[in-house]
């Protein structure tokens, strides 16, 4: 199996699902086995969920910046946003916007982003570096790689 790089970005969707409470204990394994790099639309969509919910936005934001690496929108992923932009338009590729911040927030960080069940919508971007997996492909490569950990420690899984 080939290894997997060790920042990860997550897209909105998929960010969601790994952070719901069935997937706490994969969320815990994924963060001690990755650098995990959540951008900025991803944020807005999970703290969405919470506002809806009547979380505290503010306590919400510190405990990700905690566990995460918040992708803030900087001159770097400003200047790639457009130059990728302009270059994609000229081939006559439209992205939706957060589908493009997202994929250049993984590209600067050379993360790989993980995506639900529509990693197609990032393959335009592939040409400028960026590294995409499926989500449940994801899981899959975790799930081995979780089992690979606990042989190695003899301790037993599920």
């Amino acid at each position: 199996m080939k290894r997997l790089p060790q920042k990860i970005a997550f897209d909105p969707p998929s960010f969601i699902q790994i952070t719901k409470k069935q997937n706490k204990e994969l969320l815990e394994f994924i963060l001690a086995e990755f650098e995990v790099y959540i951008p900025v639309p991803t944020l807005h969509a999970y703290l969405l969920a919470k506002a809806f919910k009547e979380t505290e936005l503010k306590k919400e934001i510190e405990e990700l910046r905690e566990v995460f690496h918040i992708i803030d929108i900087n001159d770097e992923i400003l200047e790639q946003l457009a130059e990728l932009d302009a270059a994609l338009i000229k081939e006559g590729i439209f992205m939706k916007f957060d589908d493009l911040l997202v994929g250049v927030s993984a590209i600067v960080t050379n993360s790989l982003l993980v995506v639900s069940m529509e990693p197609a919508k990032f393959y335009p971007l592939r040409k400028y570096g960026l590294d995409i997996i499926g989500f449940e492909k994801f899981l899959e490569e975790v799930s081995t790689l979780a089992r690979e950990e606990a042989k190695k420690e003899k301790i037993p899984i599920s």
